[in-house]
């Protein structure tokens, strides 16, 4: 697996007008992590959209919900759901995480982890923190992660702002995953443009 990006942006949950077009000018703008969530395709609706897809970029894309369709496409992985037992697939493993207890207690060696939401989500209106960044700080710098099968690099989530980005990395997220602040922008390619300018803030490790 190729080393992990600071900046994941995710899908939005359906699809858009012009959306493939928009992603393609995203990943020529340099991301390089994309997790196509869409709760209500099939694999077949999987598959058409990943078929209009250029080939040189399959392998930046993670699925979610639909593990077969790794094997008709060489993408970069997959987001298995929060009770979802963990099989042998290609590609980086990943799930999202809402509790400190999840993921002092995972079980499963994920490549890495989202976790939130940290701030007040754009996309989900009433959907917020329960947990402050002192906690997660006091998590981080604990060590108590180290005790985990594999140590999973973790992405914050939810309500992230550009603002924001410099208290994220200081506090040891590895990165952020996106959704909202991105699609729901006026200008999404600017956005993703000043967001992978900004994740040169975040170090390589906690």
């Amino acid at each position: 697996m190729t080393d992990l990006p600071s900046i994941i942006l995710i899908s939005p949950p359906s699809e858009k007008e012009g959306e493939i077009e928009l992603l393609c000018q995203f990943f020529d703008a340099g991301l390089s992590r994309f997790h196509l969530r869409k709760p209500n395709f099939s694999a077949e609706d999987l598959n058409r959209y990943l078929n209009k897809i250029p080939s040189e970029h399959l392998s930046k894309i993670v699925v979610h919900r639909c593990p077969e369709v790794l094997e008709d496409f060489d993408i970069g992985g997959y987001h298995f759901r929060s009770n979802e037992p963990k099989q042998a697939l290609t590609g980086s493993s990943s799930k999202s995480l809402h509790k400190l207890s999840e993921l002092t207690g995972l079980k499963d060696a994920m490549d890495y982890v989202f976790f939130g939401p940290i701030f007040r989500s754009v996309s989900k209106k009433g959907y917020g923190p329960k947990i402050s960044l002192n906690e997660i700080f006091s998590l981080f710098s604990s060590g108590r992660l180290n005790n985990l099968p594999k140590i999973p690099k973790v992405y914050a989530l939810g309500g992230i702002r550009k603002k924001k980005m410099l208290r994220l990395s200081e506090v040891g997220f590895d990165g952020v995953a996106l959704l909202g602040s991105v699609w729901g922008s006026r200008d999404p390619l600017k956005s993703i443009k000043d967001f992978l300018a900004l994740g040169v803030s975040f170090s390589s490790g906690k």
